[in-house]
């Protein structure tokens, strides 16, 4: 447990989550459709605090139309053998808070979701296509 009451383990979660989402932002954007599911090889743990694209190994294992479907797949069962999995989707996500009429929607924004887990410690990160810059970034509780 380190200084800040973040064990290893989180720390490494959050740490994976946000490099393997900049490596999607960088080459699919947020042209996915239905959901993926990737095995991660952690190579040199230092490398994802400063983003080295060679600091993990990324393995496509699954690919669906939902997420229910995505982890059932029968290839999802290799997500084991890695350090940590991630499942990623393109998702309409509302936009604020708030209450609405009956009869109104909220307006919503496509984001992107990367759910990543490292044994059982996981941490999400999202990021919306239409302020890319903004990134929320979540440990799993």
């Amino acid at each position: 447990m380190s200084s800040h009451g973040v064990s290893a383990t989180e720390h490494l979660s959050v740490l994976l989550a946000r490099w393997l989402e900049a490596r999607l932002h960088e080459s699919i954007g947020f042209c996915l459709t239905g959901s993926r599911l990737y095995g991660l090889e952690v190579i040199d743990p230092d490398g994802l605090d400063t983003g080295e694209p060679t600091a993990a190994r990324v393995s496509f294992l699954a690919e669906a139309a939902d997420r229910a479907s995505t982890v059932s797949h029968p290839d999802a069962r290799s997500a084991g053998a890695f350090d940590a999995a991630a499942l990623v989707t393109v998702e309409w996500r509302p936009v604020g808070g708030g209450s609405l009429r009956p009869g109104e929607f909220a307006p919503r924004r496509r984001a992107r979701v990367v759910e990543l887990w490292c044994g059982h410690v996981g941490a999400t990160v999202i990021r919306f296509e239409n302020d890319p810059e903004y990134i929320v970034l979540a440990p799993a509780s």
